[in-house]
């Protein structure tokens, strides 16, 4: 009972200490970076992001990674410069790392931005981050966006994403203390000085990886370069999937690189189940700390509320989705818009 108690206990802990202790943009200030969109078939999502920030004077560059809708023209209407490839993806990259690879090449500003398609720089974006980059001491900053829901069932589900990052990883610690280092950098928005990231070259160290941002996290740690990691819901909103079909599918493609092992994953997996439903043992008490965790994770990312009360079945889901995409990494059947990976 005891055990149960300090492990949900836990949870809420860390939960708590990065919802009041991670950094915030709290000033503006003229714009010191470029921003880089990595997209294929991304037509519907480009008119959300690249507008604000053309207009808050952001230079945007879109690599169009062979797609096959209008990505690449409606990039250029928006008015971000395009890159296009000149030859099929090279053998033993990742789509995503070898489209960052090459805007990286392209970089000019003191910041580098990179921003998934799917994301929403709200009015002030551009202007918030700038008053941060401009007084950070950091190499990389990275945050949490705001998540918004899909359809249906499917913020039950996906809830696990933000759960088991923002309950798990003391990342207010880090930014109390200035002890430890997060490993982890989130691959929807990371920006980088264009100093380290030439020297560094992390895409092309991780250039066969799906899952990029956590293995570019245990890179700079390895390193002991210094990462921040901000709570940006109030500047920045990101729809990663519409329905739980397409949610399910899109975390099964890197959910086995979670723990680096397919034995280290399958401890993971066990390791969730006894979270989901431990509290059964410990009772009503145990549950209630499990949930508060969640509703603590979901008030950083301005996530669906609800929710919380679902959580059992929520990390449940997390763990079938891991023992699926090893099952598809060990048949070589990971796919994702339209590529498959091993």
């Amino acid at each position: 009972m005891i055990v149960l108690f300090g492990l949900y206990g836990f949870l809420v802990a860390v939960a708590a200490g990065n919802l009041l202790f991670m950094r915030r943009t709290k000033i503006s200030a003229q714009v010191c970076f470029e921003a880089m969109i990595p997209a294929r078939n991304e037509a519907e999502s480009l008119p959300i992001i690249i507008p604000p920030l053309i207009e808050s004077g952001v230079r945007v560059t879109v690599f169009d990674d062979d797609s096959s809708d209008e990505t690449g023209d409606i990039a250029l209407r928006l008015g971000a410069e395009v890159i296009r490839p000149t030859q099929p993806l090279p053998a033993g990259w990742t789509g995503k790392n070898n489209a960052c690879h090459q805007l990286a090449r392209s970089a000019t500003a003191e910041w580098i931005v990179f921003m998934d398609a799917d994301t929403h720089p709200l009015a002030d974006f551009a202007e918030r981050l700038s008053g941060h980059l401009r007084t950070t001491d950091a190499e990389v900053v990275t945050g949490f966006p705001r998540m918004h829901p899909g359809e249906g069932f499917e913020p039950a589900y996906l809830g696990w994403v933000p759960w088991i990052l923002l309950a798990t990883n003391p990342f207010g610690l880090v930014t109390a203390t200035g002890k430890g280092h997060n490993r982890f950098t989130n691959g929807q928005f990371v920006a980088w000085r264009r100093s380290t990231l030439e020297e560094l070259q992390p895409f092309e160290q991780v250039k066969g990886e799906i899952l990029e941002d956590v293995k570019i996290g245990r890179l700079l740690a390895k390193q002991n370069r210094k990462v921040d990691v901000l709570l940006i819901s109030d500047i920045l909103e990101v729809q990663m999937y519409k329905t739980l079909r397409e949610a399910f599918q899109g975390m099964c493609k890197n959910s086995a690189d979670i723990a680096g092992h397919p034995a280290a994953s399958l401890f993971l997996v066990l390791l969730l189940l006894f979270i989901a439903w431990g509290w059964v043992l410990g009772g009503v008490g145990c549950y209630a700390l499990l949930v508060l965790s969640k509703a603590l994770t979901d008030r950083i990312t301005k996530f669906a509320p609800w929710t919380a009360l679902l959580i059992p079945l929520t990390i449940t889901g997390a763990a079938v989705t891991i023992i699926v995409s090893l099952i598809q990494k060990r048949k070589g059947t990971r796919t994702w818009k339209g590529r498959t990976y091993s």
